[in-house]
């Protein structure tokens, strides 16, 4: 793997691959891409849960080691899918992947297909991605502009404007898996950025963590939030659910809707291991408000 791709993003790769290799009937998404972003034992495990059996093999083993990691991630794709969907139908002309990762919607969603998709994110793992599609396909999709930028040279307006992304359009933006990671700083800057570019109407569909699990006393932290903080990338930033009206209101959004994965699993989806999803990892929806 490039010296600083991300080792989270493959992991995340590797639970959709996972779910993805489930009876077309049970699975909650498919991601046909998934797998190719694979390596090691990792696309090791994802072949072994498409094989008879292999599938309760994997899953067990996951959630064994890494307790409400796998459910957690699948249901927050299922999640942000319908949503991102939702806001094209609902008129959304262009689609920013803020941290795309292996996020592969740009792709696999027939709404999304037909729009322009822009995928920022840092180059290492950007190129291992399109080495990854070029190496499956042969080529590169042709809606999907693919935006490298460093955070700490500039914010993500810049580049994505420079590749094409026009203020003013109604827009959808995903931020998944990002900004846990990041400083206060940035993440006002982005949420301004949003509001400037993104015309009343448009969706920013988001995931974070509970600030609860970041203060002394909070919730006990998981094991594979250990996990990542190992690979170098830790949860550093966290918001108030509580308080989510105040935040958004405050920046030129109004909230949508707002639930932790444990909340969305136990509403229905069957998903093994979904008792074991956490109360402090989030998925939300907020709208761009008209500027004052």
């Amino acid at each position: 793997m490039p010296e600083g791709a991300s080792k989270t993003a493959e992991y995340v790769a590797m639970f959709r691959a996972v779910e993805s290799a489930r009876p077309g009937r049970d699975r909650l998404f498919y991601d046909p891409f998934a797998a190719c972003f694979l390596s090691g034992r990792l696309a090791f495990g994802a072949r072994v849960a498409g094989i008879p059996g292999g599938q309760r093999l994997i899953t067990s083993y996951i959630d064994r080691n890494w307790p409400g990691s796998r459910p957690s991630a699948v249901i927050r794709t299922k999640l942000i899918d319908d949503a991102v969907t939702a806001a094209i139908e609902g008129g959304a002309e262009q689609l920013a992947i803020l941290g795309a990762g292996y996020d592969t919607r740009g792709i696999r969603l027939p709404a999304a297909a037909a729009i322009p998709v822009f995928e920022l994110d840092q180059p290492p793992t950007q190129e291992r991605k399109k080495d990854r599609l070029l190496g499956r396909d042969g080529h590169l999709p042709p809606n999907v502009t693919y935006v490298p930028f460093d955070l700490l040279e500039e914010g993500v307006g810049g580049p994505l404007e420079r590749a094409g992304f026009q203020p003013g359009l109604k827009s959808v933006f995903i931020w998944e898996g990002v900004l846990s990671y990041l400083t206060p700083e940035a993440v006002d800057q982005t949420l301004a950025w949003i509001t400037r570019v993104g015309a009343p109407g448009s969706r920013l569909v988001y995931t974070y963590v509970d600030v609860a699990l970041l203060k002394d006393g909070g919730e006990e932290e998981p094991p594979w939030s250990a996990q990542v903080a190992r690979v170098g990338e830790p949860f550093r930033y966290g918001l108030d659910p509580a308080k989510m009206d105040e935040f958004l209101g405050a920046r030129g959004l109004k909230p949508i809707w707002d639930m932790s994965t444990a909340e969305a699993l136990s509403s229905g989806q069957e998903v093994k291991g979904g008792e074991n999803a956490p109360s402090f990892y989030r998925v939300a929806e907020a709208e761009v408000l008209p500027a004052r």
